[in-house]
């Protein structure tokens, strides 16, 4: 197949996972280029070597506080913002080349600043396979609340004036909301296929979208988390940005209910963050008492040496769509101790590859102590993790259900064209 490549991703898991489906399907002889933005971390996805060509289009994102002022007298009319109009544009020129290049199929992915892409309403010419890691879950999930929270009743503010300018504000804020909601609606049924990365992805796909996808799970290469066999150092780690999604102070409360003689230190790697959520870290595990050690854009080298020392991985994302961590820990014969929510419970097995706890800080803490100090739990924790990731999570079978998809997708194309 000859494949044009969409994506709009920063570094993260994401993006490791098109870097695997590129490397893979390039190995099977597939001709593929690559579209992407000014503002995507193409040097993390590090494709080059597999793909004949990466087009790199300008894009702008920011806008100023004027812009702001008129995308909110537009949002009260139901018009796009200037951020989606710049992604409207970016997209048409993106459709515009992949056109002009006599491929076969459009293999979109995820857009870093509104996940379901724009680029499937402009290609046509093409089928149009989708692999959407989660949809855009602050629209749709309390975080901490839902966008749509109303505020407090009027009947309790009618002589505070400062109420009035926070309803307007409120306002404007939702009908920018319920703007961007439409936009997704129109991109998602802008698609031929839709592929998600668990079961749970798939039920928060109904949930937003009214309509399902298909899973296709992902996989992990040994190769590059490798076991190492190295003596273990009485630290636990975290992997995830430095986001609140990814519950690392969940992390730090609960290794503060440990007992000072048994509490190990964290370290916690991550890419991009929220300085003021880091910052909001440090002063939290100051206060608790913990050892707080956040690490960011370590080398691969680094991370595969850390997941071969510590002694335990600790995963506390909140509804994660599917979570590499724990299986790269696992790779690396490292046990979980992770929070029962999302798409970890499709990869991790109470008991056999890692630990499932309650979002209970005391379970956790329980679930940790646990790990850290029964030895023979430890060692088959490990020898399962190494196990599982070799038979149920393999680079090839993943590159194999994606190419399935791509060539099911690219066949009931051409069953539904009409015959000349």
């Amino acid at each position: 197949m000859k494949i044009a490549v969409w994506h709009n991703l920063p570094s993260g898991g994401a993006s490791r996972a098109l870097h695997q489906h590129i490397k893979g399907l390039s190995e099977r002889g597939h001709h593929i280029e690559v579209w992407t933005s000014s503002l995507a971390d193409s040097k993390f996805l590090d494709v080059d070597q597999y793909v004949a060509k990466t087009h790199i289009l300008p894009l702008t994102i920011a806008t100023r506080v004027r812009v702001d002022y008129i995308d909110n007298v537009r949002s009260l009319l139901f018009l796009n913002s200037t951020r989606i109009k710049r992604m409207l544009a970016f997209c048409q020129h993106c459709a515009d080349q992949i056109e002009e290049g006599d491929f076969d199929i459009l293999f979109a992915n995820s857009c870093h600043y509104f996940n379901m892409p724009y680029i499937g309403r402009f290609v046509n010419k093409l089928p149009k396979l989708l692999y959407l890691q989660e949809p855009n879950r602050s629209l749709y999930e309390a975080s901490p609340e839902l966008v749509w929270t109303g505020l407090p009743s009027i009947q309790q503010h009618y002589f505070d004036p400062s109420y009035y300018s926070q309803y307007i504000q409120d306002l404007l804020h939702t009908h920018r909301a319920r703007v961007l909601v439409r936009e997704e609606l129109i991109n998602y049924r802008s698609y031929d296929k839709i592929l998600v990365n668990s079961y749970f992805s798939n039920e928060s796909l109904i949930r937003a979208y009214g309509g399902p996808g298909e899973v296709c799970y992902l996989g992990i290469d040994p190769a590059l988390f490798p076991f190492q066999n190295l003596p273990r150092e009485p630290f636990v780690m975290g992997l995830g940005s430095f986001h609140p999604p990814k519950r690392a102070d969940a992390a730090i409360e609960a290794l503060s209910r440990i007992p000072k003689p048994l509490r190990p230190k964290l370290v916690w790697v991550g890419n991009i963050g929220d300085k003021n959520y880091l910052a909001s870290l440090v002063d939290m595990s100051q206060r608790l008492g913990v050892v707080f050690e956040p690490r960011q854009y370590v080398s691969q080298d680094e991370l595969v040496h850390l997941l071969n020392t510590a002694s335990c991985l600790l995963y506390t994302s909140a509804l994660e769509p599917f979570g590499f961590a724990p299986l790269e820990a696992n790779a690396c014969g490292l046990p979980v101790v992770a929070i029962g929510e999302g798409g970890v419970r499709e990869t991790v097995i109470d008991g056999y590859n890692g630990l499932i706890t309650t979002r209970n800080q005391n379970d956790i803490a329980a679930a940790l102590q646990r790990v850290l100090t029964d030895s023979a739990l430890f060692e088959r924790l490990s020898a399962n993790g190494r196990q599982i990731v070799t038979e149920k999570w393999s680079i090839n079978d993943a590159v194999n259900r994606l190419e399935d998809a791509l060539y099911a997708t690219l066949n009931s194309r051409v069953a539904r064209t009409p015959s000349l």
